[in-house]
Order: C-alpha cells, then structure tokens, then sequence
C-alpha cells in the first residue's frame, strides 16, 4: 500500500501504511464525499493502531500499584488467567485489529501480507489464509471483541466481524462471522501466534426470555396509566405532575440523553417482577442530529398503595 501524501509519517505511529486508504477503498461518489471518507478511515485506523500500540508494547518489569492490592505485569495476568482487566484489553485490541486486516483482502496483497506480519509472531504464514473470486475484494467494516480466555503461553480471543463484498463497485453483505484468534503473550509484548479459526456467532437469535409476573388487569389499566402520565410529565418538564404522581414529592429522574427530542409517548406495559411493580413506556425520539427517529423504553418503577399507585422513579437513560 502507498504512503500517506504529505512527507513521512507522524511519529509515534506503529504502522504508517495503516494510515492510508485500506483495501479495498468504498467507491467514492464526488470529491468532497472522498475527502470524508478518508478523513475518517484514517481516524479510524489511528484508533485501532492506539489499541494495537498497547497490546504490542513491552509488560512493566515490576508490580504496578492498585487500590486494593499490587497487580504483576498484564501478560503475565493474562496466561494466569486473572481478571486483570488491562491484560485483556491489551490482547483484545490486538486481536481485532489483526482480524480487520486478515478480512480485508483487495488488489495489493503483498501489502496485506506485510500488514499481518507486522501482527504476527515470527514463523505465523497467512498469506494465502483468504480467498477469492477474481474482480471480489471484502471489507471488515464492523469487528468486535467478544470475550477472552487463558491458554498456555497466552490467551485466545473471540472476535465477531461483519464482512463487505466488493464487485464492480458494488458492496454486497458477507454477513457476520466470528473467529477465535490465537495470540502468544510474551514480556516484551503480545503477537497472533496462528491462523484465526472460525466459531460459532455468540448470538442466541429465539432465546426465549423468562416472562414477568402477571399483574391483575384493574392494577394494570391504572398502572399504566399512571406511568404513561409520568413519562409525559418527564419529556415537558411538569414538576408539579411529578410530585403529583409521585405521591406528593417528585421522584427521582434521569431524563432522555442530552440534545434528544421527544416525537410521541406510547401506552404502557406493566408488569411485575419480584413483588415490585414496573412498566415499560415506549418514546419515539430523534437524536441531536440527523432526520431519523427511535423507538426509546423508558422505564417506571411504581409503587401501590392504599393512596393507589405513585411512582417510584423514572428512567429514561440520560444523566440525573
């Protein structure tokens, strides 16, 4: 792959090539949708190179303090299996920024193979691990860590990517796929130490979720009712429904996330949960930019009572 125009790299980064366009480059459409497009595959690429930064660079020789205790170096926490969270996250960064590049396969593939090498522990060939069709580039545009667990000499990661195909400009859906990448965790850093193999996606698609208990339908009706009144009151800034609703002193809110906007508010759905009454409130919202629109659950916790019911708190996932 070509240098980034403009002189030598900026230093400090691992792998200057990464900062240029990746194979195979998304069709461009006019100049100024190029410029962006660039512009924001190179801060992407300076990310993932941050996070493969870490995971490459040496352990610390000595213990490093904590709050409760002295922790070892992270790889060392690593092929122990301790829940040092550093170690993980330092072999995950690894891990997804190798399966990006092992995914992404266009027209210059000696520059690919120098990509992985520069990912790889000495002796690890790939580079005939990806194959296609001729005129077909693929596209990692989503990968994603998705647990870890100790082996000898390292740790193995699971990774789930979404794949791109590219035909005559086209992008078709390689859809999602998940793989377990082998990393060799080493004092002087951390390196892919095979051929990634595939798994099983993570996802449980008809898992079947446990159903709440069933409230009676008069303390339902008013329930929702009530809950529905306090999620208005909440997107308009009604203190005194509030403190009405709330059994005369308003309860504890966290309000829609900053710059949302509220469209509608839909009915109710109450149920009951380990002796405590709740309810879901369905908010159609926008976000503080773009056109499109968001089914949003705020939640209410209710209470009942010889009074009826009042509420308890509102959440609607923002800051109090």
């Amino acid at each position: 792959m070509r240098e980034p125009s403009g002189g030598p790299a900026p230093a400090g980064v691992l792998f200057p090539e990464l900062l240029a366009s990746p194979e195979p480059a998304p069709p461009a459409r006019g100049r100024g949708a190029k410029l962006l497009k660039v512009l924001a595959r190179a801060l992407l690429w300076s990310l993932i190179t941050v996070g493969a930064v870490r995971g490459l660079m040496p352990a610390p020789s000595g213990p490093t303090p904590t709050r409760s205790a002295p922790a070892g170096p992270a790889p060392a926490a690593v092929v122990a299996g301790s829940a040092e969270p550093s170690g993980h996250q330092q072999a995950e960064a690894v891990a997804a920024a190798f399966l990006r590049e092992y995914l992404t396969v266009g027209e210059d593939r000696a520059a690919r193979a120098q990509r992985l090498s520069q990912l790889s522990a000495r002796g690890v060939d790939l580079r005939r691990s990806v194959s296609l069709p001729a005129g077909v580039a693929q596209y990692a545009d989503l990968v994603v860590p998705a647990g870890s667990r100790p082996i000898a000499g390292g740790v193995e990661v699971t990774v789930v990517a979404h794949v791109l195909q590219l035909r005559s400009d086209v992008y078709t859906d390689g859809g999602t796929l998940a793989f377990v990448v082998p990393l060799a965790v080493r004092p002087e850093g951390i390196a892919v130490a095979g051929r990634p193999r595939p798994t099983s996606v993570p996802v449980a698609s008809r898992l079947a979720l446990p159903r709440p208990a069933a409230v009676p339908a008069s303390l339902s009706q008013l329930a929702g009712r009530v809950a529905h009144q306090a999620v208005v009151a909440l997107v308009t800034g009604d203190k005194a429904a509030l403190a009405r609703l709330g059994g005369g002193r308003a309860p504890p809110t966290h309000p829609l996330p900053s710059g949302w906007r509220t469209v509608s508010v839909g009915p109710a759905q109450v149920t009951r949960t380990a002796g405590a009454l709740a309810a879901e409130v369905p908010v159609r919202a926008r976000p503080p930019t773009g056109p499109a629109s968001y089914s949003l659950a705020v939640r209410v916790q209710l209470k009942a009572g010889p009074q009826g019911v009042a509420v308890r708190q509102i959440d609607g996932g923002g800051s109090p």
